[in-house]
């Protein structure tokens, strides 16, 4: 096994600055995401919530370290209240936007299954046979020339 490599305090990122360039880069995503459902471009909303997951799955070790800085006691005080201030201010905005997305995309799909069940319930229903003969009756003539 591998000795964990020592990382001076220097060394690492102001987890402020860490959590508030997150936030406002999965804010632009999630604007984005937000912005093209409405439009109905699905694909583009689609892509923009890809990437948010990307950022989130590239930037979740440094997330990390900027939470648990958030809970260290080794870590100054002021360090700790600022990124407890940064997290709350931060989090409530990014948490809104994507229980929007998720509304949204809850209400296409229920609009999407109502169009399936109408689509459905139109393809069960017989339609009557209609016939020359009986298309002629219905009309009234004795006889119905057909001439192709």
């Amino acid at each position: 096994m591998l000795p964990t490599p020592h990382v001076s305090p220097a060394a690492r990122p102001d987890p402020v600055a860490v959590i508030t360039r997150f936030v406002a880069e999965m804010e632009g995503h999630a604007q984005r995401a937000a912005s093209a459902a409405r439009e109905g471009r699905a694909v583009d909303a689609l892509r923009a919530a890809g990437a948010m997951q990307m950022l989130l799955h590239a930037q979740a070790g440094t997330l990390r370290d900027a939470l648990t800085a958030a809970q260290s006691k080794r870590v100054p005080l002021e360090t700790r209240l600022a990124v407890r201030k940064a997290l709350d201010g931060a989090l409530a905005p990014l948490g809104r936007s994507v229980r929007a997305l998720e509304a949204q995309a809850k209400a296409r799909q229920a609009r999407q299954a109502a169009i399936g069940a109408a689509l459905r319930a139109a393809a069960s229903v017989s339609a009557p046979s209609r016939s020359y003969a009986a298309l002629g009756r219905a009309a009234g003539a004795k006889h119905l020339a057909v001439t192709a």
